[in-house]
């Protein structure tokens, strides 16, 4: 017996004895592995062969079926769409870009995409151009990162640092 406990404790269940083990099912296991927020690449397992969405830093969203993955995050998508959305004018655009790799850093956020309910938000939004979409996302784009560099300059007067890169447009 360990110090301080009785054989009688443990007859009596109060010490569980140090023997005794309980299995845990394949279930039981996949169960509580989903308990846990992954936040290496063994969380897009998953996702793999599945449609995903795809966050760029960039501010590109895309839409595909995710292929394959490595350690660093890099991805494979099929059929791979990028689209823009304009929610205040209630407009979209999108171009089909085929099979497509990101590399893993310029991805912000990835998940999986309902294909039965993909669709309906664009049941009620016009599709322009994606030539016209893509020229007045850079128009915003330019205005927002003047923005915010004249924001970094006047936090900069009170000592706040202000990290924004040109390329941080998501």
């Amino acid at each position: 017996m360990a110090e301080g406990i009785t054989e009688s404790q443990v007859t009596q269940g109060a010490v569980p004895p140090l023997t005794q083990h309980k299995k845990i099912t394949e279930g039981e296991a996949d169960l509580y592995l989903d308990q846990y927020n992954f936040t290496t690449t063994a969380a897009i397992v998953g996702s793999v062969d599945r449609k995903v969405f795809v966050l760029l830093r960039d501010g590109k969203m895309l839409f595909g079926v995710l292929r394959t993955f490595d350690q660093y995050a890099n991805l494979i998508l099929e059929y791979c769409v990028e689209r823009i959305y304009f929610t205040e004018k209630n407009e979209y655009a999108e171009e089909p870009r085929g099979l497509f790799m990101v590399r893993g850093e310029n991805v912000v956020m990835l998940g999986e995409v309902d294909i039965d309910k993909e669709d309906q938000p664009l049941e009620n939004m016009e599709r322009i151009s994606f030539k016209e979409a893509l020229r007045a996302k850079r128009v915003h784009d330019e205005s927002r990162f003047k923005h915010e560099t004249v924001k970094g300059k006047q936090l900069a007067r009170y000592g706040i640092l202000y990290d924004f890169h040109k390329s941080d447009m998501y």
